[in-house]
């Protein structure tokens, strides 16, 4: 008995970090890629416009963008703020048309929750 509750945790625990490992981009690669996108002066100039600083709306971002888009629109958002254009429209060009609008609606939620002027 001891030895099959013994293999079963090592499966179960196995499952886990295969889980962990395989599953997608994390949030900082998403806050990575949202730094690097935030060094060009349009970025730099909407920031201040905004009244933003980069590293909060990052990370703000990250975690909007990661509860309302499947794996594959989380990827093609980094890849496109990498300035991986080509990467994330062939990776788009593939979702369904609801992932591919479920994307523009997580833009426009980080902007709303992210960039919003604190109160």
């Amino acid at each position: 008995m001891a030895k099959k509750l013994r293999n079963t945790l090592c499966l179960v625990t196995t499952a886990a970090l295969f889980t962990a490992c395989s599953g997608g981009p994390s949030d900082t690669e998403f806050v990575e890629a949202c730094l690097k996108e935030g060094q060009s002066a349009a970025s730099q100039l909407l920031d201040k416009e905004l009244g933003v600083t980069r590293d909060a709306f990052c990370k703000c971002g990250a975690g909007v963008a990661k509860s309302s888009l499947s794996g594959d629109g989380y990827k093609a958002m980094i890849l496109d703020m990498e300035g991986k254009s080509e990467e994330a429209r062939t990776l788009t060009s593939k979702m369904s048309e609801s992932d591919q609008q479920a994307m523009l609606q997580a833009a426009a939620a980080m902007i709303e929750k992210c960039a919003a002027p604190e109160k």
